[in-house]
């Protein structure tokens, strides 16, 4: 089997199986026998996160890692909020909801994950899951309870056909750019949303998903972020932003799925350093210096930052390598076993990473 593919149906395998993790689906019942089982299951496939109370009411983002972190006293009870027949992970003074709109006559689904109340003309993060995922279950990857309501924000994670982006131009499908640029409208002519502090972010599929979108949407998003995933060939032969937008990918060393270094001739997915050259190239960067980050949890990974300077346009470009970090996203959860999809660092949220540097931009 062509490398290409044997890596994309692995991918659709593995994700599929965190995905129904991720979702936990469970049927609601009225007696009470039923409902302490299921609350059981629950706690087997989430962990302790149904039941353990964190230390991070209000919390603050550190500006190096990301991580959360948790003020002098109070406490922050995560909670889970069934939402069409799944499960997302919240926080109190968060809720979460699924909806749909119409996009070229096919019914498209997203999850929103928002403070409560919402407040006034708040930005919004994008999350856009890999091959085999769910939206319920990106949001729950990434960790982003918290998040949202420390930092005020709405995230919504839209839903792929067939689990999966269409990330390629040159398959010449753009429905997934519209239904994201439809997407965005519909949540701002709602109310609420902020139109100039719209942002993006993703994983392996999702992240070159959002790639593509840094291509073909930088009128309406405001900062990307690429997680487990580089650049495609045919992306870098057909991109023309309208602006210039501020990038962070980040990428492990041990990945198996999207290789640190690319798949070479076997694949149209280039390596880490032909992705930030490319966009390098398109702002205006130069060589960038690099930053070993400190290692909080001794989980054999280790973070360093290479930030480009000289970017045109207010438009910085970073890279996150994570040695010794798999196909994950770091902060988030381990949703596969190690020998199959290598390490998720703990010492970086990705979720904290991304939102610091692209909520200091807006259009």
């Amino acid at each position: 089997m062509h490398r290409r593919c044997m890596s994309a149906v692995v991918l659709g395998m593995l994700l599929s199986v965190a995905a129904d993790l991720s979702a936990g689906q469970a049927t609601q019942s009225s007696a009470a026998g039923t409902q302490s089982s299921a609350d059981h299951a629950m706690k087997q496939l989430f962990g302790t996160l149904l039941a353990t109370t964190q230390t991070v009411s209000q919390p603050l983002i550190d500006p190096v890692t990301g991580l959360l972190i948790p003020p002098t006293g109070g406490t922050l009870q995560e909670t889970l909020i069934r939402v069409n027949g799944t499960y997302v992970i919240a926080t109190p003074g968060e809720t979460a909801y699924n909806a749909t709109i119409t996009v070229n006559g096919t019914s498209r689904n997203y999850v929103v994950l928002r403070p409560d109340p919402a407040p006034p003309s708040a930005p919004l993060l994008l999350l856009l899951h890999g091959v085999g995922g769910t939206a319920a279950g990106m949001a729950n990857l990434a960790q982003v309870a918290g998040y949202v309501s420390a930092q005020g924000f709405w995230a919504v994670m839209p839903q792929g056909i067939n689990d999966s982006w269409n990330d390629d131009p040159t398959t010449g499908n753009d429905d997934d750019v519209q239904f994201i640029s439809q997407l965005i409208d519909t949540l701002v002519a709602a109310g609420g949303i902020d139109a100039t502090r719209v942002y993006a972010a993703g994983i392996s599929n999702g992240g070159f998903m959002t790639d593509r979108l840094a291509c073909e949407l930088s009128d309406k998003i405001a900062g990307f972020g690429m997680v487990s995933a580089t650049i495609r060939t045919g992306l870098m032969k057909n991109c023309s932003p309208a602006v210039q937008r501020p990038k962070l990918f980040i990428l492990g060393t041990t990945d198996p799925i999207v290789p640190y270094q690319g798949w070479g001739s076997l694949s149209d997915i280039e390596s880490a350093a032909q992705a930030v050259s490319y966009w390098a190239g398109l702002q205006g960067c130069t060589s960038p210096g690099t930053t070993a980050l400190p290692v909080i949890n001794n989980d054999g990974t280790s973070i360093e930052l290479e930030t480009f300077a000289g970017c045109g346009g207010g438009a910085p470009l970073e890279l996150y390598t994570v040695n010794g970090g798999g196909h994950a996203w770091p902060g988030g959860w381990q949703y596969l076993p190690v020998p199959i999809i290598g390490k998720t660092s703990t010492n970086l949220s990705a979720t904290g990473v991304i939102w610091n540097l692209v909520s200091a931009y807006h259009l």
